[in-house]
């Protein structure tokens, strides 16, 4: 490898994002001085960014804090409306995407149903999606955060495969910085929820954690250490959804029999959930057994939160199954925090509850007693919020 020499612009460069991330992580009272403290750089260094970082429209002074004797210092603050990220999600029957301010306050929302076919037609909804959400950008735009299915090389944003959107050897970066002339960035959709979590969710307070999101498909984000970990392969996100839970079990998409999504996706929900709008007549899903599949996933949803016992059973077996495959996370990981997010969360405390008993069930007691299992509280914005912290992490460097 070879070693280039440190030159006074990238000093400069360097600082100055020191100074901006400290700025930015402290949402509390932070003066110049305080700066200086905490980052160890000269007075002078952290002026000289500071006016740099003013001029930019990124940093401004917020008035005076308390003083401790002396004249009292002024408050600096990362102004949330200098720049507008991009954040998309193409994981779900519908692509979506927001305008975020750098505080990660969703602005304005578009989603377009996924009607397309092929995948040049995806890739044309795509820029329509992008087209739209740019128009209403108000503020410069640092960039496009993209959060898709699929494995991909997170690196150089290149799509080997995204079956869902009928993508295949995709060089979706260069095809987004090309058209828009913005910095864009590509990640796996669980990867993106994975950021949203570490950043605006539970994982605030951990450097370790894993976020497993089941919906359409099922796999797992991983944040080591405060970074997203992409693999030898840079292929995205953990595909546990494939992982074999049923010997001798249903077919997967994959073309192997009795993976992970074949008894906890949403496509095993819609199966179980029509069987037994068949067979239990005391289900809340019972006008459906003549017309099973007119069944919605909706509705399904729906029935659990009126509290359909009927469907108890089900949302148990799914926790026990996902429980199986989170405790071999756990045991290989170590991270303390595992975060269930996606569709599946819908089924609430109940499933939470399965998953924490299987996983404690099947892993040493000491692993289980510093494992917490949690539900996001993020919702749909979990993959949008993530992708646009991307451009937070690469383009400015604060988080």
């Amino acid at each position: 490898m070879r070693l280039e020499k440190v030159t006074q612009n990238h000093a400069k460069q360097h600082n100055k994002r020191l100074v901006l991330k400290t700025i930015f992580d402290n949402t509390a009272d932070i003066s110049r001085a305080d700066v200086a403290r905490e980052t160890g750089l000269t007075r002078a260094t952290v002026s000289s960014a500071v006016a740099e970082l003013m001029d930019e429209g990124l940093v401004g002074e917020m008035g005076l804090a308390p003083s401790g004797g002396g004249k009292p210092p002024t408050r600096l603050q990362v102004v949330p409306s200098a720049r507008h990220l991009i954040g998309v999600d193409l994981a779900n029957d519908q692509l979506q995407g927001s305008v975020y301010d750098l505080n990660g306050r969703a602005l304005h929302h578009i989603a377009i149903p996924t009607t397309a076919a092929t995948g040049d037609e995806v890739l044309e909804q795509v820029y329509d999606l992008l087209d739209q959400l740019l128009h209403l950008a108000h503020a410069p735009v640092l960039g496009i955060g993209l959060g898709t299915p699929g494995l991909l090389d997170a690196e150089t944003g290149f799509i080997h495969t995204a079956v869902n959107l009928n993508w295949h050897n995709l060089p979706l970066r260069h095809l987004l910085e090309t058209r828009y002339n913005l910095p864009a960035y590509v990640v796996n959709d669980t990867q993106a929820a994975a950021l949203a979590e570490y950043i605006y969710g539970f994982g605030r307070h951990e450097s370790d954690l894993v976020v497993v999101k089941a919906g359409r498909g099922i796999s797992a984000g991983i944040v080591l250490a405060g970074q997203l970990y992409h693999g030898r392969t840079r292929s995205g996100a953990s595909e546990i959804g494939h992982m074999r839970v049923v010997d001798g079990g249903e077919l997967c998409t994959c073309g192997r029999f009795g993976c992970l999504e074949t008894v906890a996706s949403n496509r095993a929900v819609l199966r179980w959930a029509r069987h037994m709008a068949q067979t239990q007549p005391n289900s809340t899903l019972s006008p459906f057994r003549t017309h099973p599949d007119d069944l919605t996933l909706e509705a399904v949803w729906q029935a659990c939160a009126a509290g359909d016992t009927t469907l108890h059973p089900m949302v148990e077996q799914i926790g026990r199954h996902l429980g199986q495959s989170i405790a071999n996370l756990v045991t290989t990981l170590n991270a303390p925090l595992i975060v269930l997010a996606g569709d599946i969360t819908h089924f609430g405390p109940l499933l939470q509850e399965e998953v924490t008993r299987e996983v404690h069930g099947r892993i040493l007691p000491t692993l289980a007693d510093q494992t917490t299992i949690a539900l996001s509280t993020l919702g749909q914005e979990s993959v949008m919020r993530g992708a646009a912290a991307l451009l937070l992490t690469h383009e400015l460097g604060v988080v």
